[in-house]
Parts: C-alpha cells; structure tokens; sequence
C-alpha cells in the first residue's frame, strides 16, 4: 500500500500534475466520529498519502469528507427501514456485495452524487472483507464487487495515470477508450478493473 500511492504520487510530480488540497482532510478518528465504523486500515493509508486532494479530476476522499458522505447515505438507507430500499436496486449477481441502498461498511474513497467507489467491509455471502466496489447511485442501482482489494484498485489507478495515452485539459485526465470515446481517470480505472477481474483485455489503448 505505501509503496504504491509513494509511487502513484511520484508519477504525479515527475509528469508534472499539481495536485491541490481540495478539502480538509481530518483523520481517521474524524471518520469514525461521523460514522460509527472503523475505517478500514487500507483507506486511512491512502488517505494519507492522497486523501482531499485534487488529482487530475479524481476527487480522492480524505476521512473528513469521506465519513461526511457516508454518513449521510447510511442514514438515508436505514430511515427507509430494513431490507432493501429500492425493490430495482441489483446489488451483485454473484452474491459478493449486499443488496442495500448503503452500508456504514463501506468507506468510500470516491464519492460524488452518481456513484462511488468504496472498500466493503461488510460483503455479501460470496464476497471478501477489503474488496473494493462501485456503487451506482441511480434508482436502478448496480454494486458490484471490482477489486480484491485496494492494492489492486491503486495498481489500476497507477496504470492508468502512467499511461502515455493520458491527456490532461483544465487539471482533468482523461483517456482514449476503444470505442473511440474518452473516459476520466476513475471510469477508465473502473472499467480497466472490469476487464481485469473478468479476464477480458484492456479496454484502454497503451495499458495491458
């Protein structure tokens, strides 16, 4: 973990992105306060390192904002009562992420008001403590279970902020997708952990 966002932050100063505090940070108590639940060890390392700052549009959580956000979708879960919320919501197909609006569980490292991507510490029957997942916050909602863990959602991150098809405008990045349509950095990330937990190749040009 700290040698992976070391090396994800060295790649942003030696390509010469400025990241900038977006918001404060806090620290791990700060999220534990807000929430009620520990964060998870991984979160708080990466927070660390990378937390409330701008990177190329990514919009990493620090705990502060990360327990806010929390919070507040977990209490909008429970105020609906037990069970799942929303009968459309499909929740994982394999049985990896439970089938709940949100869960005070899940630490988000990217949240914003259509989607999120956070480590699971509360997965379904057939999912893992630590995996990383992506929540769609539409009404018709999908969360799946993307990355083991979030060694392997920043090995994406770092493939895809070292990869020499990233084109930045205004501070954003984004990337050459091979349906000839660009992605941010976190949708590129997203889909190129798709492909690797599916098998399939990488959907981005330049990124094996």
């Amino acid at each position: 973990m700290s040698i992976l966002t070391q090396r994800i932050w060295d790649v942003l100063v030696e390509r010469g992105f400025q990241p900038v505090l977006r918001r404060g940070g806090g620290d791990a108590s700060t999220y534990e306060e807000q929430t009620g639940v520990a964060a998870p060890a991984e979160a708080v390392e990466l927070w660390s390192a990378l937390g409330g700052r701008e990177i190329l549009g990514m919009n990493l959580e620090g705990p502060q904002s990360a327990g806010r956000w929390c919070a507040v979708r977990a209490d909008e879960a429970e105020s609906s009562g037990p069970g799942v919320p929303y009968e459309e919501l499909n929740g994982s197909a394999d049985g990896a992420v439970r089938m709940v609006w949100w869960d005070r569980g899940w630490c988000p490292l990217h949240a914003s008001a259509d989607w999120a991507v956070a480590v699971d510490t509360h997965p379904g029957t057939k999912g893992q403590v630590g995996q990383v997942i992506f929540c769609d916050l539409d009404v018709d909602c999908v969360r799946e279970a993307v990355w083991g863990s979030v060694a392997e959602f920043l090995r994406d991150v770092l493939a895809v902020v070292s990869s020499d098809a990233l084109i930045v405008e205004n501070g954003h990045g984004q990337l050459e997708h091979v349906d000839n349509w660009t992605r941010s950095v976190l949708i590129a990330v997203y889909e190129l952990g798709l492909a690797r937990r599916d098998g399939r190749p990488s959907p981005l040009p330049g990124i094996p």
